[in-house]
């Protein structure tokens, strides 16, 4: 086998670098095997973080409108989800919280 086909040769393929990603990622690469993760997103940095409300474009990942932010909403038939974009996934977005709607 030759150095080019080698470049591209993996055990595992992970989509997704958040909380299951990341750690399938390490465990697996901790037992030897050669693993790529794939990401949507990119490295954030601290000033890539929205400081306030009205900073849209860092909230919301939107690229047809240039909101490279760090929400992906997906609305289905009957749920709508909200998925972090970026190099750790939801892990970006995870405050520990869990907002009690009211009744």
């Amino acid at each position: 086998m030759d150095r080019e086909s080698r470049q591209f040769d993996y055990d595992y393929i992970i989509i997704g670098s958040g909380f299951g990603g990341s750690v399938s990622a390490l465990r697996l690469s901790e037992k030897g095997y050669k693993v790529l993760v794939l990401e949507k997103g990119r490295w954030l940095k601290p000033r890539d973080f929205p400081k306030s409300n009205w900073q849209l474009k860092k909230w919301l990942w939107l690229p047809w409108l240039r909101f490279h932010g760090l929400f992906k909403l997906t609305v289905f038939r009957h749920v709508a989800t909200l998925s972090g974009v970026g190099v750790g996934g939801g892990s970006l977005v995870y405050a520990n919280t869990l907002p009690v709607p009211k009744a």
